[in-house]
């Protein structure tokens, strides 16, 4: 082999050694994107988890709470009972902790965790809400009272939220028609929505953050779940517009529901359980979801396999 061709010859494997050699380093580089992407990825969802356990903090246990050991779970009305524990077994942890710091410190990073699951928990969710009104005529009659129940779509887990009595004037009750005179007076809504401090602007908040704060990662509109939801969910577009923009225009309405195992499956319907129509907007959500369970496990159930 003459010089110039060795030349070329070692000029030729240089380049295949310079190529070979890029390619690994490129290969590698490729397997530690995908590492730290990974690796991004679960730092994401801590962060998400931090974050979401600071929204909302429960404000401090009254005087009354100290000495008797307990508190009222749903302050005027905002019953985010899982929080309420979670808080409560932190407080009891470090009141009575002699623990080592590095349980506590589990302790407190599962409790973190604890707060952030309803973020991950409620598949397919449904958002329950129910209006008390002065009437049916969204021209006219106003909202006196609005609560929340989330549930996953199998209806197997909940979380209760804000049950609200909204202030409106004595005037505005002096319009009511007889049928909310007598039933509004006997539950008691009356003198409450009187003494009340709350207007629909602040009650329409407080739900927005509850649903935000438990479907924040949902990525689709949830439904609307109700007995003649229909007729809430115009009073919402109405008079607490931006609650009612979170939802999607399918409507999960056990009215109709009932309507129909009327018709179809007659026998099976007179099972269900009966309401107590005590014309309150959270027993109404709950008498509405026992409902809506008796007509999946005896009506919507599979079929049997021969």
């Amino acid at each position: 082999m003459q010089s110039g061709e060795r030349e070329i010859f070692f000029l030729s494997k240089s380049r295949c050694v310079f190529f070979f050699t890029l390619h690994l380093q490129t290969k590698k580089m490729s397997v530690r994107r995908r590492k730290m992407e990974k690796l991004a990825n679960s730092f994401s969802v801590l962060e998400l988890d931090a974050d979401d356990s600071h929204v909302h903090p429960l404000p401090p246990p009254s005087p009354s709470t100290a000495t008797h050991g307990h508190s009222d779970e749903r302050v005027n009305g905002n019953g985010d009972t899982s929080l309420v524990k979670i808080e409560k077994q932190k407080s009891d942890k470090r009141v009575n902790g002699n623990n080592a710091d590095s349980s506590v410190a589990k302790d407190d990073e599962q409790n973190q965790l604890n707060v952030a699951a309803p973020l991950c928990e409620y598949k397919m969710p449904l958002v329950w809400i129910d209006l008390e009104m002065t009437g049916l005529n969204i021209e006219v009659d106003r909202i006196l009272e609005i609560a929340c129940i989330i549930t996953d779509g199998n209806l197997t887990k909940s979380v209760e939220g804000p049950d609200l009595v909204i202030h409106q004037s004595k005037e505005c009750l002096d319009r009511m028609g007889e049928w909310c005179q007598s039933h509004h007076a006997a539950s008691g809504l009356t003198k409450k929505v009187l003494k009340s401090t709350i207007s629909e602007r602040e009650a329409e908040k407080q739900v927005i953050e509850f649903v935000k704060r438990h479907l924040g990662s949902y990525t689709y509109s949830p439904l609307l779940a109700g007995n003649s939801v229909y007729v809430d969910f115009q009073f919402l577009k109405k008079y607490m517009p931006e609650l009612a923009a979170l939802f999607s225009h399918v409507l999960v309405d056990v009215s109709s529901v009932k309507a129909l195992c009327i018709r179809w499956y007659p026998r099976d319907q007179k099972r269900a359980p009966s309401k107590e129509n005590k014309h309150r907007a959270m027993d109404d959500i709950r008498e509405s979801i026992e409902e809506l369970r008796y007509y999946k496990a005896s009506i919507f159930k599979p079929k049997s396999k021969k």
